[in-house]
């Protein structure tokens, strides 16, 4: 083949303290777009459960991104609390996987604010 290749995207949920239930390993992520009509601004705030001070919240939830260790990075994504799970194969398929993003403190992340090996909140946030 030549030029790229389109895969879906996965959740993966290992571990200890997953935000999301085990149900979700290997359930194929859909795809979604957040619209704020009328908004300036969207942004996410990572390590956060609410907006700034004249900010509306759009949505929170949790960070994830691929496993640290990937050959292939990934963007971190705010996911919200309420994650959903499309029609898909629902099995492990060889496609991109998404997991929960949690603190590796002592690395420039400072105890507290920050909990060592804790999944990080997020917050999407508009004005």
């Amino acid at each position: 083949r030549w030029g790229g290749i389109l895969y879906g995207a996965q959740y993966q949920m290992q571990g200890q303290n997953q935000p999301y239930a085990s149900r979700f390993t290997n359930g194929d992520i859909p795809c979604a777009v957040c619209e704020a009509k009328g908004k300036i601004s969207i942004f996410m705030f990572p390590a956060k459960k609410g907006c700034p001070l004249n900010w509306v919240q759009e949505y929170h939830g949790y960070l994830m991104s691929s496993y640290f260790n990937n050959d292939h990075s990934s963007q971190y994504l705010c996911f919200d609390d309420a994650i959903e799970t499309a029609q898909g194969m629902g099995s492990h398929s060889g496609g991109s996987h998404f997991y929960p993003v949690s603190v590796n403190a002592g690395y420039g992340l400072r105890t507290p604010p920050y909990v060592n090996a804790r999944e990080l909140t997020c917050a999407v946030c508009s004005k």
